[in-house]
C-alpha cells in the first residue's frame, strides 16, 4: 500500500447534498487527523452549493421528471481492473450515444447550467492521469456513475473507499446486493432512475452509455429499472487483475479514506471480493436474454478492438455510424501510442490464485 497519509483535497463527497453529506459524515464517525483538511474542503464545497442545487432543482425538475428513457442504457460491466474504462471511452466516440462526464459524476445535483465554477476549480486542480494506469482524466471525460449515485445517496461500492472500516457491510450491500434493506433498494432504483432521466435530458434524449464495475452483479435489479438496458461484459486474464488491483488499492484508498485502513488485508480481500463478484455475475448471466448481453475478453479489445466495436454492435442490435466508425478508428490509432502497466507475481500468489480462482480460468479459458 501507498505511504501516502492526507486524502485528496478534492474528495468526491464535495459532491454531496446537504443534508446527505452530514448522514454520510455522523453515520461514519470518527475520523483520522489526517483526512481533516479534506473533509473541511468537503463541507465548505457542499455549503457553498446549497443555492446552485436548489436553483437547479426548481429550474428542471419537471423537465427531468418528464423525461423518457426509450433505449438503453448500455451498461459496461467487469470486474475492477477488467478494462471497462477503455472500452468506456472507446465507445463514448460514437455521437449516437451520451455518457456521463467527470465532473457531472462528482457533482449531479447542480451540473447543468452553464456556469460552474466547481467544474473550473476541478480543471486546474485535477491531475493529468488517475496514477495507476496513466489514463487521462478531465472535468470533460468519461466518467462512472458511482460517483453519482454516491452523491445522491444511495448505497454506492465508492463506500467502500471512503470509509474503509465499514468495507465489508458497503461491499455486501452496494455490490452483492446481500443485506441490502428495502430503503436501499429504493433508494438505489430511484438514484439510477434520476440520474440517467436528468443525464438523457442534458443530452437531448441520447442513449446512455455507463460504464460500472460495481454493477457486474447487479444486472437483474437494472432490468427492472430499465427494461430495455443492454450489457457488455468484459473479461480480463485474472493473472493480470490481481497485480492491478493491489495497485489500485494502493492509489485510490489513501487518496479517498477518511479512516485508518492499516490493518486491512488488501491481497485477502481482492481475492475474496473477485471470488464472489465473479460467481454472483455468472449467477445473474442465466436471467438476462441473449440479445441483451455480450460478453468480450481484454485481449481480443487490446489486440484487434475495431473488430470488437462491430461484434459489439452486431450482437446488442446497434444501428453503425459511419462517421461514429471514423471517429472510434482515430481513437484506435492514439491509443496505439498507450503503454500499459506491467506486472509481476509471486509463485505463492499464483498458486494461491489457481486455488481460489479456479472457476473462472477454467470459465473462461485462462
Amino acid at each position: 500500500m501507498a505511504k501516502k497519509k492526507f486524502p485528496d483535497l478534492l474528495h468526491p463527497i464535495g459532491g454531496c447534498g446537504f443534508i446527505q453529506f452530514w448522514k454520510l459524515y455522523f453515520n461514519n464517525w470518527p475520523y483520522t487527523l489526517y483526512s481533516l483538511p479534506s473533509r473541511l474542503l468537503s463541507l465548505m464545497a457542499v455549503t457553498f452549493r446549497v443555492p446552485t442545487v436548489f436553483l437547479e432543482k426548481i429550474k428542471h425538475k419537471n423537465a427531468i421528471k418528464l423525461q423518457e428513457v426509450k433505449d438503453g442504457p448500455i451498461f459496461i460491466i467487469g470486474h475492477l481492473r477488467s478494462g471497462t474504462t477503455h472500452l468506456h471511452n472507446l465507445l463514448s466516440q460514437d455521437d449516437q450515444f451520451a455518457f456521463i462526464s467527470f465532473s457531472r459524476s462528482l457533482m449531479p445535483l447542480d451540473c447543468l447550467g452553464k456556469l460552474r465554477p466547481a467544474r473550473a476549480l476541478m480543471k486546474i486542480m485535477m491531475p493529468k492521469n488517475r496514477g495507476m494506469d496513466k489514463v487521462a482524466i478531465g472535468p470533460d471525460t468519461p466518467q462512472e456513475e458511482e460517483f453519482a449515485l454516491a452523491a445522491l445517496g444511495s448505497v454506492s461500492f465508492l463506500k467502500c473507499l471512503y470509509f474503509p472500516r465499514n468495507i465489508e457491510g458497503y461491499f455486501n450491500s452496494s455490490v452483492l446486493m446481500e443485506c441490502m434493506s428495502d430503503e436501499e433498494r429504493k433508494s438505489l432504483e430511484s438514484a439510477y432512475l434520476y440520474l440517467t432521466k436528468k443525464m438523457t435530458y442534458a443530452h437531448d434524449g441520447k442513449t446512455m452509455l455507463y460504464k460500472n464495475p460495481a454493477c457486474t452483479s447487479r444486472m437483474t435489479l437494472l432490468k427492472e429499472i430499465f427494461p430495455n438496458a443492454k450489457f457488455v461484459h468484459i473479461i480480463r486474464n485474472p493473472y493480470e487483475v490481481f497485480p492491478s488491483m493491489m495497485k489500485l488499492w494502493g492509489r485510490m484508498t489513501p487518496s479517498f479514506s477518511w479512516h485508518r485502513s492499516a490493518s486491512i488485508n488488501y491481497e485477502e480481500m481482492t481475492f475474496a471480493f473477485y471470488e464472489r463478484v465473479m460467481k454472483a455475475h455468472l449467477k445473474e448471466r442465466q436471467k438476462i436474454p441473449n440479445q441483451d448481453y455480450h460478453e468480450v475478453r481484454f485481449e481480443d479489445l487490446d489486440s484487434n478492438p475495431m473488430s470488437v466495436v462491430n461484434d459489439i454492435y452486431r450482437s446488442l442490435g446497434i444501428e453503425v455510424n459511419k462517421e461514429s466508425m471514423v471517429k472510434i478508428g482515430q481513437y484506435i490509432e492514439d491509443q496505439k501510442k498507450y503503454q500499459k502497466n506491467t506486472h509481476q507475481l509471486s509463485d505463492s500468489i499464483k498458486k494461491k490464485l489457481m486455488e481460489r480462482w479456479r472457476f473462472a480460468l477454467e470459465h473462461w479459458n485462462y
